[in-house]
């Protein structure tokens, strides 16, 4: 391929959210990795044109993050997309790709992984081609693999906070703490 190949680095980024809770306004951090494509950001450079976008390797969606890795790397398909397709970037919300995501076919051959055929989809409209952006990004295998290595444990080692994401539980008045008196 004459084309020069693009580098990819995953770099530790953050959103921040608001959210009234009730009489509570939380606002919730995002930590996650985000995909930066020969030095730029997968994120500042497609300017995206509904919610704020991150990507699958998010700490409020650890338990999902292997299962991102393993779709990233075309060993595991694209839920809800078209066969051959990747989630790049999805709703910072709830990760729903009806919120909006950019998209790419994911191509991994012996020597090469290429994301080809950008789209921005809701699943709603029509999916919609990403101006600002080369029609194919090509990437070494060996480099591309390389920098999912070690996702996960990074995405883990991101702080959290349970009630800022998920707000105030919901109890049930057995589990306020009180007893029924005995007789």
């Amino acid at each position: 391929m004459t084309e020069a190949r693009a580098t990819l680095r995953l770099e530790p980024a953050v959103v921040t959210r608001v959210f009234h809770d009730g009489n509570i306004t939380r606002h919730p951090e995002s930590h996650f990795l985000d995909l930066v494509v020969s030095g730029q950001s997968l994120r500042q450079v497609t300017a995206t044109p509904g919610p704020e976008l991150v990507t699958e390797l998010n700490r409020p969606w650890l338990p999902g993050v292997p299962d991102a890795v393993a779709t990233f790397l075309g060993r595991r398909p694209g839920e809800f997309l078209a066969p051959g397709r990747i989630p790049l970037l999805v709703c910072a919300v709830d990760g729903d790709l009806g919120c909006g995501a950019l998209t790419a076919a994911l191509d991994v051959g012996a020597a090469e992984v290429t994301w080809s055929d950008l789209l921005w989809e809701d699943g709603i409209v029509e999916p919609r081609p990403v101006e600002h952006l080369a029609q194919a990004l090509t990437f070494d295998r060996a480099d591309y693999e390389a920098a999912f290595a070690g996702a996960y444990e990074r995405v883990a080692a991101f702080p959290y906070d349970e009630l800022a994401h998920h707000g105030r539980r919901f109890l049930w008045p057995w589990q306020w703490g009180w007893k029924l008196p005995r007789d």
